[in-house]
């Protein structure tokens, strides 16, 4: 029987957990004059966010579809093509890449003047369990401020800026916990604007009868979940629910299941002790063999393996964050 707390949990907060989701400030870029600059392609989750001022903006070549980029934007950028920035439309087809000097203070500095300031970041996942959030998040994201209970953003971002230009105790544990929390308030607005027959799990948090099932499915993985009792959870019928979920979600309620537990179970290979017998009884399979077939299926190897491959890229993950110099592009 399910119990009243199925009606408290976050699926959105599970996911970035699920993914160790952690937002690295990468610096301030402060232009000013005319002045034109291309940010590489990545494939990193990035944001960029301007503090004040404001210019054009286009992601990738064409600047027919350049957008005014101004105080209180936030973009997100997933595997993207290189964000293009400029005081004017026609600079952005000329703009450069090159390396920016920095100030006596550490910030980027392009053209003369202060009269734009930009923060930039990226959010670091574990890219084997990131498919929920990368595969329904487009590929491109802009927030403006002029949307909707953008106050907070504008908020979180004032409060950014600063905490980063001081140089006070905690600053950068205090500026990385402000950008993740900017990063989750851009998402929360994306998912509140985003066009309900574009399929994807982050369009699904914005449907109320779709996350009641995915909450319930979050909070007990291990409970022998039916299509008849999500429907019912939903307050659907199961056609309906079942239609309504794989318009919305892009997959099947069970399917869904399945992967979610999949998932779960990476996340305790890679950074638990615990036995695969254990982990097959946490996610809701009777036998270690029933879960083991499971997960090969999923995931193409066995538990056993997964977990010392999961190891080694664990280690050579920690020697290249600690190694690599990120900058602002």
């Amino acid at each position: 029987m399910l119990h009243s707390s199925t009606m408290q949990t976050d699926p959105l907060s599970d996911v970035l957990d699920l993914v160790d989701a952690r937002c690295i400030l990468s610096g301030i870029l402060v232009a000013g004059g005319n002045w034109a600059r291309r940010f590489k392609r990545s494939e990193a989750i990035k944001f960029l966010a301007v503090v004040k001022g404001q210019c054009w903006m286009s992601c990738g070549e064409s600047p027919t579809l350049a957008k005014r980029f101004k105080t209180g934007d936030v973009i997100i950028t997933n595997s993207a093509p290189g964000v293009i920035l400029a005081t004017e439309p026609e600079m952005l087809v000329s703009a450069e890449c090159t390396p920016l000097d920095r100030d006596g203070e550490g910030q980027l500095r392009a053209g003369e003047g202060e009269d734009f300031m930009m923060i930039g970041g990226l959010l670091q996942v574990d890219e084997q369990r990131s498919g929920f959030l990368r595969e329904s998040l487009p590929p491109v994201v802009h927030i403006s401020e002029q949307s909707d209970e953008a106050s907070k953003l504008c908020w979180l971002l004032t409060e950014l800026a600063a905490e980063m230009q001081r140089d006070r105790a905690g600053s950068a544990t205090a500026s990385s916990q402000l950008a993740k929390l900017l990063f989750i308030e851009a998402l929360r607005l994306h998912i509140e604007s985003t066009d309900t027959e574009r399929a994807g799990w982050l369009s699904a948090l914005d449907d109320r009868h779709i996350t009641l099932a995915l909450k319930a499915i979050h909070l007990e993985p291990s409970h022998p979940w039916t299509l008849k009792e999500l429907a019912k959870l939903s307050g659907m019928s199961r056609t309906s629910f079942a239609v309504r979920f794989r318009e919305v979600v892009g997959i099947p309620p069970l399917t869904y299941v399945l992967n979610w537990r999949m998932r779960l179970a990476e996340k305790e290979l890679s950074e638990t002790d615990r036995s695969v017998a254990e982990i097959a009884d946490f996610v809701g399979y009777g036998s270690e063999s029933a879960f083991s077939n499971a997960f090969r299926r999923s995931t193409g190897r066995s538990p056993g393996i997964f977990r010392k491959e999961a190891i080694k890229l664990y280690a050579k993950r920690r020697h290249k964050v600690e190694h690599q110099n990120i900058e602002v592009d």
